[in-house]
Protein backbone atom coordinates (compact mmCIF):
# COMPACT_ATOMS: atom_id res chain seq x y z
CA UNK A 1 0.00 0.00 0.00
CA UNK A 2 1.02 3.63 -1.17
CA UNK A 3 0.51 6.12 1.05
CA UNK A 4 0.35 9.84 0.45
CA UNK A 5 0.45 12.90 2.65
CA UNK A 6 -1.75 15.58 1.69
CA UNK A 7 -4.71 15.81 -0.31
CA UNK A 8 -6.16 13.40 -2.18
CA UNK A 9 -5.55 14.07 -6.12
CA UNK A 10 -9.24 12.61 -6.65
CA UNK A 11 -11.57 15.30 -5.09
CA UNK A 12 -14.69 12.83 -5.29
CA UNK A 13 -13.13 10.21 -3.00
CA UNK A 14 -11.96 12.93 -0.26
CA UNK A 15 -15.38 14.27 -0.15
CA UNK A 16 -16.81 11.10 0.45
CA UNK A 17 -14.14 10.33 2.65
CA UNK A 18 -14.70 13.12 4.64
CA UNK A 19 -18.82 12.95 5.07
CA UNK A 20 -18.77 9.28 6.06
CA UNK A 21 -15.82 9.95 8.87
CA UNK A 22 -17.88 11.52 11.78
CA UNK A 23 -17.01 15.60 11.86
CA UNK A 24 -14.41 16.24 14.56
CA UNK A 25 -14.99 19.63 14.60
CA UNK A 26 -18.23 19.50 16.28
CA UNK A 27 -17.08 18.42 19.52
CA UNK A 28 -15.29 21.29 19.71
CA UNK A 29 -16.09 25.08 20.07
CA UNK A 30 -16.25 27.20 16.95
CA UNK A 31 -13.18 29.45 16.22
CA UNK A 32 -13.03 32.81 18.44
CA UNK A 33 -15.93 31.15 20.66
CA UNK A 34 -13.46 33.28 24.21
CA UNK A 35 -14.34 36.53 22.58
CA UNK A 36 -18.08 35.58 23.01
CA UNK A 37 -18.00 34.09 26.45
CA UNK A 38 -16.14 37.08 27.17
CA UNK A 39 -18.69 39.63 25.86
CA UNK A 40 -21.44 37.94 27.74
CA UNK A 41 -19.40 37.95 31.37
CA UNK A 42 -18.85 41.61 30.75
CA UNK A 43 -22.51 42.35 29.95
CA UNK A 44 -23.46 40.54 33.27
CA UNK A 45 -21.04 43.04 34.75
CA UNK A 46 -22.15 45.88 32.97
CA UNK A 47 -25.68 45.36 33.96
CA UNK A 48 -24.78 44.50 37.81
CA UNK A 49 -22.76 47.64 37.97
CA UNK A 50 -25.99 49.43 36.52
CA UNK A 51 -27.96 47.91 39.33
CA UNK A 52 -26.12 48.44 42.14
CA UNK A 53 -25.58 52.46 40.54
CA UNK A 54 -29.33 53.17 40.55
CA UNK A 55 -30.23 51.37 43.64
CA UNK A 56 -27.06 53.85 45.16
CA UNK A 57 -28.65 56.86 43.43
CA UNK A 58 -32.24 56.30 44.61
CA UNK A 59 -31.29 55.64 48.03
CA UNK A 60 -29.00 59.08 48.23
CA UNK A 61 -32.16 60.43 47.03
CA UNK A 62 -34.38 59.21 49.56
CA UNK A 63 -31.52 60.38 51.92
CA UNK A 64 -31.42 64.07 50.99
CA UNK A 65 -35.58 64.12 50.73
CA UNK A 66 -35.74 63.01 53.80
CA UNK A 67 -33.30 65.33 55.88
CA UNK A 68 -35.20 68.05 53.75
CA UNK A 69 -38.07 67.08 54.81
CA UNK A 70 -36.94 66.83 58.64
CA UNK A 71 -35.32 69.94 57.93
CA UNK A 72 -37.98 71.88 57.09
CA UNK A 73 -40.57 70.29 60.07
CA UNK A 74 -38.72 70.98 62.52
CA UNK A 75 -39.68 74.94 63.70
CA UNK A 76 -38.08 76.79 66.39
CA UNK A 77 -40.15 76.96 69.83
CA UNK A 78 -42.75 79.51 69.78
CA UNK A 79 -43.65 80.80 73.29
CA UNK A 80 -45.34 83.65 75.00
CA UNK A 81 -45.33 84.98 78.37
CA UNK A 82 -47.52 88.33 79.39
CA UNK A 83 -47.44 89.85 82.73
CA UNK A 84 -49.81 92.82 83.52
CA UNK A 85 -47.52 95.66 85.05
CA UNK A 86 -49.56 97.58 87.75
CA UNK A 87 -53.23 97.21 88.78
CA UNK A 88 -55.45 95.24 87.05
CA UNK A 89 -59.23 95.47 87.46
CA UNK A 90 -61.31 92.46 88.63
CA UNK A 91 -63.09 91.71 85.78
CA UNK A 92 -59.13 91.36 84.13
CA UNK A 93 -59.28 94.40 82.28
CA UNK A 94 -56.62 97.15 82.57
CA UNK A 95 -56.73 101.22 83.47
CA UNK A 96 -54.82 103.57 80.67
CA UNK A 97 -51.83 103.78 82.42
CA UNK A 98 -50.98 100.26 82.91
CA UNK A 99 -48.14 98.35 80.99
CA UNK A 100 -47.88 95.10 79.70
CA UNK A 101 -44.67 93.14 79.70
CA UNK A 102 -44.21 90.56 76.84
CA UNK A 103 -41.57 87.90 76.86
CA UNK A 104 -41.41 85.82 73.54
CA UNK A 105 -39.49 83.14 71.94
CA UNK A 106 -40.03 82.91 68.24
CA UNK A 107 -38.57 84.89 65.20
CA UNK A 108 -41.43 88.00 65.23
CA UNK A 109 -44.19 89.44 67.59
CA UNK A 110 -46.52 91.26 66.91
CA UNK A 111 -49.14 93.36 68.87
CA UNK A 112 -52.57 94.02 67.93
CA UNK A 113 -54.84 96.44 68.93
CA UNK A 114 -58.58 95.35 68.07
CA UNK A 115 -57.68 93.05 65.72
CA UNK A 116 -57.56 95.62 62.87
CA UNK A 117 -53.95 96.88 63.27
CA UNK A 118 -50.47 95.86 64.28
CA UNK A 119 -49.10 98.34 67.02
CA UNK A 120 -45.72 97.17 68.01
CA UNK A 121 -43.85 94.52 65.93
CA UNK A 122 -40.48 93.14 67.23
CA UNK A 123 -37.71 92.99 66.32
CA UNK A 124 -37.91 96.77 64.84
CA UNK A 125 -39.31 98.82 67.26
CA UNK A 126 -36.89 100.81 69.51
CA UNK A 127 -38.33 99.47 72.54
CA UNK A 128 -37.94 95.90 72.01
CA UNK A 129 -35.11 93.77 73.43
CA UNK A 130 -33.73 90.86 71.43
CA UNK A 131 -31.88 87.60 72.11
CA UNK A 132 -30.50 84.87 69.96
CA UNK A 133 -33.66 83.33 70.36
CA UNK A 134 -36.36 85.46 70.97
CA UNK A 135 -37.11 88.86 73.22
CA UNK A 136 -38.81 91.24 75.49
CA UNK A 137 -40.86 94.47 75.49
CA UNK A 138 -43.03 96.52 77.70
CA UNK A 139 -45.79 98.26 76.13
CA UNK A 140 -47.96 101.07 77.33
CA UNK A 141 -51.38 101.44 75.78
CA UNK A 142 -51.81 104.18 73.33
CA UNK A 143 -55.91 103.73 74.25
CA UNK A 144 -58.69 102.14 74.80
CA UNK A 145 -59.01 99.22 73.03
CA UNK A 146 -58.39 95.11 73.25
CA UNK A 147 -54.86 94.13 72.50
CA UNK A 148 -53.19 90.81 71.63
CA UNK A 149 -49.91 89.50 70.97
CA UNK A 150 -48.98 87.45 68.52
CA UNK A 151 -45.60 84.87 68.22
CA UNK A 152 -44.68 83.99 64.83
CA UNK A 153 -41.91 80.57 63.80
CA UNK A 154 -40.85 82.40 60.90
CA UNK A 155 -40.24 85.89 60.36
CA UNK A 156 -43.12 86.86 58.17
CA UNK A 157 -42.13 90.29 56.35
CA UNK A 158 -43.76 93.78 55.50
CA UNK A 159 -45.34 95.93 58.56
CA UNK A 160 -48.11 93.53 59.30
CA UNK A 161 -51.65 93.41 58.33
CA UNK A 162 -54.77 92.45 60.57
CA UNK A 163 -54.84 89.78 62.85
CA UNK A 164 -56.81 87.36 61.00
CA UNK A 165 -54.86 88.29 57.71
CA UNK A 166 -51.75 87.51 59.69
CA UNK A 167 -52.50 84.15 61.12
CA UNK A 168 -53.96 83.10 57.97
CA UNK A 169 -50.81 83.52 56.00
CA UNK A 170 -48.96 82.09 58.68
CA UNK A 171 -50.90 78.61 59.14
CA UNK A 172 -50.67 78.50 55.24
CA UNK A 173 -47.01 78.21 55.63
CA UNK A 174 -46.90 76.23 58.28
CA UNK A 175 -45.25 77.99 60.77
CA UNK A 176 -46.11 77.77 64.43
CA UNK A 177 -47.95 80.67 66.29
CA UNK A 178 -48.86 81.40 69.69
CA UNK A 179 -51.50 84.49 70.16
CA UNK A 180 -52.03 85.55 73.75
CA UNK A 181 -54.55 86.34 76.01
CA UNK A 182 -56.45 89.48 75.19
CA UNK A 183 -55.82 92.85 77.46
CA UNK A 184 -58.92 94.67 77.50
CA UNK A 185 -57.85 98.63 78.04
CA UNK A 186 -60.65 101.29 78.77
Amino acid sequence: MVTRDGPSPRPAVTHVAQRSLPNARRDTPSPGWESGVWVRIQRRRRYRRLAVLVIAVAATGAGVLAARRGARDVSPPVRLHVVLEGPGRPDGSAPPDARWRLTYEGAELRVYRNALRVVLGCPGHPACTTAASGGSVTLAPDGPGEYRALVFSHPQGGGGRTLQEDLLTARARGDLVELSRSLVVY
